[in-house]
C-alpha cells in the first residue's frame, strides 16, 4: 500500500512538473540546426512597405551547452543585408529565458524576456519611441522538427498594432 502511495505520489509530482515553465535550454532544442527563412517585414521606422526577403539561421550550443546562440542574416528584396544574433539561455533567478538580440548592422543590442506560453515561445520586450510607449512580442509557433513560424508584433499603449516581421523557418540538410 505505502508503495502504491509513493508511486502515486510520484507520477502526480512528475504531471505537475512537465506543466511547468522548462527548467533549462533543452527545451528550445528545436531551433538547433541550419534553416532557411522565408519573411516579411518593415525594414525602417515610418516606411509601411512590408518587404519579402530569404534569409538563412545557424542555431548551436554555447557556454558549455547552456546557451544557444542563432546567427541568422536576412537579404531583403531592396538589398539589405541584415545581420544578427540572438543568445538564449535560461535565467534561474526568475524562471525565464534571457534572449539578447545583437543586430551587425546597427548599435542595437536588446536584452528580452522569454517564456514557454502552451506551446508557443514567446519573447517580449518593452521600449518607446516617437509614437509612445510600446511592447513588442516575437512567438515562435508551428512548430515541428523540421519548421517553424514567427509573428513579431509591436503594441502600443494606444491599442495599435504593427506587425513588425514574419517568417517561415524550414530546417536544411546541411
Amino acid at each position: 500500500m505505502k508503495l502504491t502511495y509513493s508511486v502515486l505520489f510520484i507520477l502526480g509530482l512528475s504531471f505537475q512538473v512537465s506543466l511547468a515553465q522548462p527548467a533549462n535550454i533543452t527545451s528550445l532544442e528545436f531551433k538547433l540546426g541550419k534553416w532557411k527563412w522565408q519573411t516579411k517585414g518593415l525594414l525602417r521606422p515610418g516606411d509601411p512597405k512590408m518587404y519579402v526577403g530569404e534569409g538563412e539561421s545557424n542555431v548551436f550550443y554555447i557556454n558549455d551547452s547552456s546557451a544557444i546562440l542563432d546567427d541568422h542574416h536576412i537579404l531583403w528584396e531592396d538589398g539589405t543585408d541584415y545581420k544578427a544574433i540572438t543568445y538564449r539561455t535560461f535565467d534561474q533567478s526568475n524562471n525565464k529565458f534571457m534572449v539578447v538580440w545583437a543586430q551587425a548592422n546597427s548599435n542595437q543590442t536588446t536584452k528580452i524576456s522569454g517564456e514557454w506560453k502552451n506551446d508557443q515561445f514567446v519573447e517580449t520586450e518593452n521600449g518607446k519611441d516617437n509614437y509612445g510607449n510600446w511592447t513588442n512580442v516575437l512567438r515562435i509557433y508551428d512548430i515541428t522538427d523540421d519548421s517553424h513560424k514567427a509573428q513579431l508584433i509591436r503594441t502600443y499603449a494606444s491599442g495599435y498594432q504593427l506587425t513588425l516581421l514574419e517568417y517561415e523557418a524550414t530546417r536544411t540538410n546541411d
